[in-house]
């Protein structure tokens, strides 16, 4: 045991430093994939380019990829060994610490919400667009209410779920009023932004607080059904055929997808919000404009060919400022 310990900060450096090298290897072998086929130019190498950049931060980005290579191992190996040694001169305090932390997590699990009450007070300013814009004073979308739930814990314990005071409230509001129109459906939250806006990997926008990306609403045996875990990648990997389908027993929600975005148009309008973009896959709108909501959603800004990104397993609105 004694040994072990010894080894113990060599052997999470080495960890981390397979995962490190390891993720372009994985990202071909997704992308050989027919489904993923269409992420191998752009979007793979983009998103292993920034978790590489994050395992080395906060220098990370600052140092091109050959010499980040070489630090990736020896960065993590000083890190634990730091660690470690803090860990031994201030026993027992580091191990009530290291406790207290866990049940931090365990209980921010358990009651998300909690994390509201640390919102900063200060009103929303949005500055730029959504492609290069960022904000002030964003505000965290609940994790969880009656009908609404958000994609990934981990997402939202990092902060990044954030919009406008106001798409907030636009939001919040569209969920409420769906509840009666489609009242088994759950709807889940997507990623939206960073506390100060910016960059918001692997997201071309997102940077102002004014975006929103809600998860397609699934039908499962004719039941509500939502799905997003980790294998996944948290809802935004799934695929859908020409027709909707998930699999034979799992398809597009078009009732519900229909009722949620009529309820954002009007919950917009009441908040002082303009729809400037909606991006959901062209191939699959028929099905969705055939609803009873649907047909008073044609009118809205949507994106008119398919993209590299289909959005079908979610659909993306850009709000405006009235």
């Amino acid at each position: 045991m004694t040994r072990l310990k010894k080894y113990f900060p060599y052997l999470l450096a080495l960890v981390i430093a397979l995962l490190y090298f390891g993720l372009p290897v994985f990202a071909d072998y997704l992308t050989s994939k027919p489904q993923f086929a269409k992420y191998a130019s752009r979007d793979a190498p983009r998103i292993v380019e920034g978790i590489q950049q994050a395992l080395v931060y906060p220098i990370g980005q600052w140092i091109p990829s050959p010499w980040r290579d070489l630090i990736v191992f020896p960065y993590w190996l000083l890190i634990f060994l730091a660690i470690g040694w803090v860990y031994q001169k201030t026993q027992p305090v580091s191990r009530y610490l290291l406790w207290a932390g866990l049940g931090l997590i365990v209980l921010l699990y358990l009651f998300p919400n909690l994390l509201l009450l640390a919102e900063r007070s200060r009103p929303s300013l949005a500055h730029g667009s959504v492609r290069d814009g960022w904000i002030e004073g964003a505000k965290r979308l609940p994790f969880r209410g009656a009908n609404f739930t958000t994609y990934s814990f981990p997402g939202y314990l990092f902060g990044r779920t954030y919009v406008h005071e106001r798409v907030r409230k636009t939001v919040l509001d569209a969920f409420a009023a769906s509840t009666e129109k489609v009242p088994e459906t759950t709807f889940v939250i997507g990623e939206t932004g960073l506390p100060d806006g910016g960059v918001f990997h692997p997201h071309r926008t997102h940077r102002n607080g004014l975006s929103v990306d809600i998860l397609t609403p699934l039908l499962r045996n004719g039941r509500p059904y939502q799905t997003h875990h980790l294998f996944n990648l948290w809802g935004y990997g799934l695929e859908f055929d020409d027709a909707g389908n998930l699999n034979a027993n799992t398809a597009i929600d078009y009732q519900s997808l229909g009722v949620i975005i009529l309820a954002l148009k009007e919950a917009a309008a009441e908040n002082g919000l303009t729809i400037e973009k909606v991006i959901f896959d062209p191939v699959l709108r028929p099905p969705l404009f055939a609803t009873e909501a649907g047909k008073k959603i044609r009118d809205l800004p949507y994106t008119r060919n398919r993209i590299i990104l289909r959005h079908d397993d979610h659909f993306h609105i850009d709000f405006g400022m009235r």
